[in-house]
């Protein structure tokens, strides 16, 4: 019971750190990508109460309810969908799986956000592009091979911690149509006895080079493209940087990101100061 606890203290802190709800133009422009906690208190008793069942049934994989629609951006004031994950469908990897039950359900999870997009190959399987563990987190990509005549690439990413919990988000649909560089992240996250932020994004197949720059006096950061192989149209990128103190406001730090192709020229580039995300 003390571990209980312990696990219990922890989430309702989590929550009350990272479970604020985004102001509506922040929703507007992050699209479709959602979290799993709500805001402020309501987000430590829901997080209290999902850990007491998932701890009593040593997590037992959660049975998905029917599809639902494609999600919508929620409208001024209302909390982030936490609505039945759907099926996630099969899943194909040629990158492994993360280990253990906890993380064959991290697959399952982002195949879940995956299926809320609309587009993609219904006959193909899901593609777990890459993943990783960085900073006692976990990090997912998944894709869906595009039909034909679409121009967006329905792809979900998600970052959990070593129990599970964590967040997800997906990108694409017909209202999201390409564009030549996405980035968004999040802030805040504990380990070491630091704080760090996460950026994740989807850059051109000529990208060599994803630099991120950062306000705050915080150093450069380098990246080299995931390659998604050629049934995609996008590669993509995760960098996590280390925070100049506690973020109490989910304060975005990344001031602009800039992809390079093999000759150093300039393909792709985004960045807003007083965006959650580009």
């Amino acid at each position: 019971m003390s571990e209980l606890r312990e696990r219990l203290r922890e989430a309702a802190d989590a929550a009350a750190r990272e479970g604020r709800t985004p102001p509506a133009a922040a929703l507007v422009r992050r699209g479709r990508r959602r979290r799993l906690r709500l805001a402020g208190g309501t987000a430590a008793l829901l997080v209290l109460a999902l850990l007491v069942v998932t701890v009593a049934t040593d997590w037992l994989a959660v049975r998905p309810g029917p599809p639902g629609p494609a999600a919508t951006s929620p409208p001024t004031g209302s909390a982030p969908d936490v609505s039945t994950l759907p099926d996630p469908g099969r899943v194909e990897s040629g990158v492994g799986l993360p280990p253990g039950r906890v993380g064959r359900q991290m697959v399952k999870d982002v195949a879940s956000e995956l299926a809320r997009c609309r587009g993609g190959d219904p006959d193909a399987p899901k593609v777990l592009v890459a993943w990783g563990s960085e900073h006692d987190r976990t990090w997912l990509i998944q894709a869906k091979p595009p039909l034909p005549g679409e121009t967006w690439l329905c792809w979900a990413e998600g970052t959990f911690d070593a129990g599970g919990a964590g967040t997800l988000g997906h990108e694409g649909g017909p209202d999201s149509p390409l564009t030549p560089l996405r980035a968004f992240g999040s802030q805040g996250i504990r380990s070491g006895g630091q704080y760090w932020g996460q950026v994740i994004g989807a850059v051109p197949k000529d990208a060599v080079r994803v630099r991120m720059l950062f306000h705050k006096g915080i150093a450069p950061l380098d990246q080299q493209p995931i390659q998604s192989g050629d049934r995609f149209p996008r590669n993509f990128f995760v960098g996590f940087y280390r925070q100049p103190e506690k973020d109490t406001h989910l304060q975005w730090y990344v001031a602009r990101v800039v992809a390079y192709d093999r000759a150093g020229r300039k393909v792709a580039e985004c960045g807003d100061a007083s965006a959650v995300s580009c």
